[in-house]
């Protein structure tokens, strides 16, 4: 046998109710939500008496959710008087609740003289039910509790154009509807921080309603908002499209509660495009909004995704142009105007990439005309990134940037854009961090060998020459004579290292200007003889002077082209000199 139900609303399914209505106190105050769109799955609640309002569904949903749950406990038959329980002329709630072809109305009484229970009455019934009290806590006695407390919109809001109006800047901001970037077009055109930006609009679409003001001007001002306007700090303007016309939202911010002078409260009043009415928001989100237009900015020399690009024309002033394509399995190959052609190094690749998006540029607020006395008529280096073309397309241009120095601002390096209309201006140190040649993104890998191939190191260096073999029984020798220690397991460990060798930078490429790295200074070189599958081959390494960065240049032939490059000071100066016998170029004492 099924129990008998004891539900309050039995069969109340919430998804159901289309309107629901609440008279307090007899009817004193009428609060009544609908739903928008009913049957569809986009549904809102609007407050709609005793003033048209976006309702808070949430809170409408847990109420309607309370009520399908709600038990009783106790019932009183055939009571002979409603007005002895608050129920019939005046009870503390009257609930109307609508669906298609059924309305339900349920009475609230009075509370109980202990405060835990509350007399109830379902129109059409014969009985008083006594239940218990917490649903009440959810029954709201004025409108204001169910209005949506939401300041902002934005996510379901489309809207392409920002304009921001305050006490110090005036800026508006695009996004474009195809890459979803940000754009500054006024007071200047430049690129934006997307990232910065939609961070701050996200602040924006989380704030709420602190309080809502009770005013009784509802005049519409000149621009279009109900309302007096408070004494404006901010005007955020959001526009559906480019033009200045078509609003979206709209949100004008004064004075705080405390008045102008007082703006330590961290709340401000503001008013809406709709809906209407003085409201009291949080201020903290609309700082950033209020601060240098330049904070807008995208400061940094790429503005996008590494993953959006597919390929990368390097030109300059006496460089050999060379670009760089990203392959169908993502590696990245390197072409040079010679022809010449390598996988790019994976390393060089993301340093490049954490370079371009890393490094920031002081932004020019002006428009230049002339590009000459920045170096950027005949730029030092050309970056042009395009991404990845549809199908019978031509790449798409992401993004272009020159970089030049300056004839007249010595010691500068001068940044533009593919716009040519802005200098900016970025370190000499981060402009040395980007790419100019092709051979600089070579592998980092000089060779690999095992330790256990090496068979004969010779080792010349200015007065002195000699010779390492390996005899029959794997052990290291010097020819008869020699008073040098040959240390077996140090050796063995400083040529597995040695079989692994990486570059840290590459410095050079063929014999152009060698001496600059100093090798006819020190004139020492390392060749190791290895034996491998039956055949005999010879790496030969040489060492020049310390670089800037303390590790000693040194070269490699490879394909007959001279590679220079900075070898690691640790294996030089740990390994290769205590136990190879070449003598430090740092210090005496080593």
């Amino acid at each position: 046998m099924i129990p008998p139900s004891h539900k309050v609303l039995p069969e109340l399914d919430p998804a159901k109710i289309a309107a629901l209505e609440i008279h307090v106190g007899g009817g004193a105050q009428v609060i009544r939500a609908e739903k928008s769109n009913p049957g569809e799955t986009n549904q809102l609640w609007q407050l709609t008496k005793p003033d048209p309002y976006p309702a808070s569904g949430e809170l409408i949903e847990e109420l309607l959710q309370e009520l399908a749950q709600w038990d009783w406990q106790t019932s009183i038959d055939h009571a002979s008087s409603m007005e002895e329980y608050g129920l019939g002329l005046d009870p503390l709630f009257t609930l109307l609740l609508q669906e298609s072809g059924q309305d339900r109305i349920l009475e609230v009484g009075h509370i109980s003289p202990v405060g835990d229970k509350v007399y109830l009455y379902v129109r059409g019934s014969d009985q008083i039910l006594v239940a218990g009290t917490n649903v009440l806590n959810w029954i709201p006695t004025n409108q204001i509790q169910w209005r949506d407390s939401m300041v902002l919109d934005l996510a379901g809001t489309p809207f392409q154009k920002l304009e921001v109006r305050s006490t110090n800047w005036n800026f508006d901001l695009e996004l474009d509807p195809a890459t979803r970037l940000w754009r500054m077009t006024k007071p200047l055109e430049a690129r934006a921080d997307s990232s910065r930006i939609n961070e701050w609009l996200g602040r924006l679409q989380t704030m709420r309603v602190r309080r809502f003001v009770l005013d009784e001007a509802q005049a519409v001002d000149a621009t279009g908002v109900p309302g007096p306007p408070p004494t404006r700090q901010l005007v955020l303007t959001f526009l559906r499209d480019s033009g200045e016309t078509n609003k979206a939202l709209e949100l004008q911010v004064g004075d705080s509660p405390g008045g102008p002078t007082n703006r330590q409260t961290n709340l401000a009043y503001a008013r809406r495009l709709q809906p209407p009415g003085l409201i009291e928001i949080d201020s903290a989100p609309l700082l950033p909004w209020e601060g240098d237009y330049t904070n807008f900015l995208d400061r940094h020399l790429l503005g996008v995704s590494p993953d959006l690009i597919s390929s990368i024309e390097v030109t300059g002033t006496n460089l050999e142009t060379f670009t760089i394509q990203r392959t169908a399995d993502s590696p990245w190959r390197v072409t040079s105007a010679s022809g010449e052609t390598f996988l790019a190094d994976v390393t060089l690749m993301t340093n490049w990439f954490s370079a371009l998006t890393g490094i920031q540029v002081e932004i020019g607020r002006s428009v230049v005309a002339d590009k000459m006395p920045y170096g950027l008529d005949k730029p030092l280096l050309h970056y042009r990134l395009y991404s990845a073309a549809l199908a019978g397309q031509t790449n798409p241009p992401v993004a272009e940037m020159l970089f030049g120095l300056g004839t007249n601002q010595t010691g500068k390096i001068f940044e533009m854009g593919g716009d040519g209309k802005y200098v900016n201006t970025i370190e000499s140190n981060d402009f040395n961090r980007l790419p100019r040649a092709f051979w600089q993104l070579r592998n980092l890998a000089i060779w690999h060998f095992a330790s256990n191939d090496v068979v004969a190191i010779e080792v010349r260096q200015p007065g002195n020459h000699f010779r390492y073999t390996r005899d029959e029984h794997n052990q290291w020798s010097l020819p008869p004579g020699s008073d040098l220690p040959v240390n077996q397991t140090n050796i063995e460990k400083t040529l597995s290292l040695l079989g692994q060798l990486r570059a840290i930078y590459w410095s050079g490429y063929g014999d152009d200007n060698l001496e600059q790295f100093g090798f006819d200074e020190t004139g020492r070189q390392i060749a190791l003889e290895i034996k491998r599958g039956g055949q005999m081959e010879t790496n030969l390494i040489q060492f020049g002077k310390p670089s800037p960065h303390w590790n000693p240049y040194a070269s490699v032939m490879r394909d007959g082209r001279r590679l220079v490059f900075e070898f690691p000071v640790d294996l030089y100066a740990n390994r290769v000199l205590m136990y190879l016998g070449i003598p430090s170029i740092y210090h005496p004492s080593l």
